[in-house]
């Protein structure tokens, strides 16, 4: 894997970069998501204006860097989601920048060329840069540091204040990360001078000091680390593995496509005399198996919900996808362009395909495919507008499942809400899950008793699930149809009366 083109930035990459960094934002601005749609994005809304650990605004142990951005953007937008939205933007057009000068800068202009138009297209990629999520950083900030080891393991550069300091700031995006990027940074660190080993950790420590400080100093130092403790013991779920390796594969091949298809040529191509590649390419694989493995085997052993976890070995397939597609047709530049071309176009139709033109199936959490944005603008935000004109506040309590519970509670901040977790999980281990929400206020815990006495101000129960029609069995309730085929049901109720449910079961008794 030899390095070509290490010139630094002429006026032919500044006008690639620039031409990327536009495409980025045209791309995006006009189809980023209207409503929130998963639980993520109201929490980070709801943290630019009250960050709290206790009310999982966000999660701990938090997104300090990349709320700050959006509190940054909120300043001028006066709008929490929107401030969110143009993170997500921005940071899908400087990523597309980032991956080219990198792919240029350690291989050719090609090669950042194709890292660059995967990110640009790849459906992940292009789902994370519409919706109000943190994960769509991590690639980016992972790349960085990648690329800083890179030069310290393999070209023997000094830039220790530039290790820490891209250290602080992944670590500060999103802390999570630091267990799969650690190896990363310990890379280049081992080969630095202790001058420079002393400003890396110098720059690492003023980066990390700059978001810790205000974040222990609005959660409280007691409550920082008792709370992010507590979450880090809670927040790894028993999933079997061939889960994990479904979820693993589907994330690889909606981030890169056909472009997989080359990478996996290549392998065959060299497998005869892989002995020789490995022989002559030590060093290159040892810095790409660090960048790797640990958020590989994290993902594959402990948790992998979504892309969303996988990005930052997703971000080395990116780079080394991109150079055997420039290896496998640099005899050819017709070649090169038609497969950079066929790469984007199927990207494109695979994201931007509607699976479900007539609404007839259900949404799909997190699916990485624009339809179901564009699904639960309409579903959702037509219940949401239907609730706002027809149900009085103060006397209307809303039930709904976890799903989208987050984003009701977000938008219906003034009604009363209550997350029924066994309305349509049957697991033991979920069923039993309730959350009780006002004002942007919530109290979870376990309900053992699968049941809701009514307040004593609430003469109305809405449910925002389209399916709960024929879940209420014995008892008389209005169905409304709204727009995107979704449903509606409300009953009248009358203070103390009891609401019994089980999975997709709904009574309601008296409880005088």
């Amino acid at each position: 894997m030899t390095r070509k083109n290490n010139s630094p930035l002429s006026k032919v990459d500044f006008a690639i970069s620039s031409c990327l960094f536009f495409v980025g934002i045209l791309s995006r601005a006009p189809l980023v998501e209207k409503i929130q749609s998963y639980w993520d994005g109201p929490q980070f809304s709801i943290a630019i204006l009250h960050y709290s650990f206790t009310q999982q605004t966000p999660a701990p142990p938090g997104y300090p860097l990349y709320i700050a951005l959006g509190k940054f953007f909120y300043l001028f937008l006066h709008n929490p989601h929107q401030a969110l939205l143009a993170v997500s933007v921005l940071e899908s057009a400087f990523g597309a920048v980032i991956f080219y000068l990198i792919g240029k800068n350690m291989y050719a202009r090609a090669v950042g060329i194709v890292a660059a138009l995967i990110f640009l297209t790849g459906s992940v990629f292009y789902y994370f840069s519409l919706t109000a999520y943190g994960y769509g950083l991590v690639p980016i900030t992972t790349a960085i540091l990648a690329y800083a080891a890179y030069l310290i393991f393999l070209k023997h550069k000094q830039i220790g204040f530039l290790l820490g300091l891209v250290f602080g700031i992944s670590v500060g995006m999103r802390p999570q990360e630091t267990i799969v990027i650690f190896p990363l940074f310990v890379l280049g660190f081992i080969f630095l001078s202790k001058r420079e080993k002393a400003y890396s950790l110098l720059s690492f420590a003023i980066v990390t000091l700059i978001w810790v400080i205000p974040s222990v100093y609005v959660i409280g130092f007691k409550n920082y680390f008792m709370l992010s403790a507590q979450f880090a013991l809670t927040a790894f779920p028993h999933v079997p593995i061939s889960q994990h390796i479904e979820l693993m594969i589907k994330g690889f091949l909606l981030s890169f496509g056909v472009s997989a298809g080359f990478l996996t040529y290549f392998v065959f191509k060299y497998w005869k005399g892989i002995r020789q590649v490995i022989e002559k390419n030590i060093r290159v694989i040892l810095f790409y198996g660090i960048w790797i493995i640990p958020s590989f085997l994290f993902n594959l052993f402990v948790r992998s919900d979504h892309a969303g976890y996988q990005m930052s070995y997703l971000a080395a397939f990116l780079i080394l996808i991109s150079y055997t597609v420039w290896k496998t047709t640099e005899k050819s530049k017709v070649f090169f362009i038609f497969a950079v071309f066929i790469i984007s176009i199927f990207n494109l139709y695979w994201f931007f395909y509607n699976r479900d033109p007539n609404y007839t199936k259900p949404y799909r959490i997190t699916s990485f495919h624009y339809s179901d944005i564009r699904k639960n603008d309409l579903k959702t935000g037509s219940k949401v507008n239907f609730i706002l004109k027809n149900f009085n506040p103060k006397t209307t309590l809303i039930i709904t499942t976890d799903a989208l519970w987050r984003p009701y509670m977000y938008y219906l901040k003034n009604y009363q809400l209550t997350d029924l977790s066994g309305l349509d999980n049957n697991s033991p281990d979920f069923k039993y899950g309730r959350i009780d929400a006002i004002n942007w206020n919530m109290h979870q815990y376990e309900n053992k008793s699968l049941s809701l006495v009514i307040p004593n101000s609430i003469s109305t129960v809405v449910f925002t699930d389209d399916n709960t029609y024929s879940w209420v069995k014995n008892y008389p309730f209005k169905q409304y149809r709204l727009p995107g085929n979704s449903n509606l049901i409300s009953i009248s109720v009358v203070p103390r009366e009891k609401i019994i449910y089980n999975f997709n079961r709904i009574t309601v008794s008296k409880n005088f």
